[in-house]
């Protein structure tokens, strides 16, 4: 369980504070235990209320900074996802962005890039569904990173390139 002032990731909502912990605010009747969240990186969104052990949408606990440069180490070995038919892309994205594992928003985005690659290299179009894809594993993964480094995500892509370099 998360305590109250606790930074968490919650689904594609990304980042949230941890506000509450208590009963249900829209029924007396649910003995349910509820979080309140509050999105850091989307102040104009809307809290979010959540049972303790919600299981639809996935929750974890932030990165650690030795995580980060673990998996920013890791990075260079992280292989880029197969599909095996084109038409299940947007669901394969979906489902290793769902996951909230950090190392599926490195293999999409590495997907991506090498995508685009490929089709700009044979003059063809890049579909939407990787760019919006490409961006939402991007920002969850800077945003992340940017939170416990204290930094911009900016800032945050050039230490994982500085990182990378340095390891090469």
């Amino acid at each position: 369980m998360f305590q109250v002032g606790e930074h968490i990731v919650y689904g594609i909502n990304g980042i949230c504070r941890v506000a509450e912990i208590g009963p249900s605010p829209y029924d007396k009747e649910d003995t349910r235990t509820f979080y309140l969240l509050i999105p850091v990186n989307n102040p104009m969104s809307s809290t979010i209320y959540t049972p303790v052990n919600n299981e639809r949408v996935p929750m974890r606990r932030l990165m650690t900074r030795e995580e980060i440069d673990a998996l920013i180490a890791a990075m260079p070995e992280i292989e880029t996802l197969t599909v095996p038919v084109e038409k299940q892309r947007r669901e394969i994205y979906r489902a290793v962005i769902g996951e909230l594992d950090p190392q599926g928003y490195v293999k999409v985005i590495k997907t991506v890039r090498r995508r685009r690659a490929e089709l700009t290299a044979a003059h063809k179009h890049f579909p939407v569904t990787d760019l919006e894809y490409g961006r939402l594993a991007k920002h969850l993964l800077c945003s992340e990173c940017a939170h416990v480094l204290g930094m911009s995500e900016e800032d945050v892509d050039r230490y994982i390139t500085d990182r990378i370099g340095e390891a090469e």
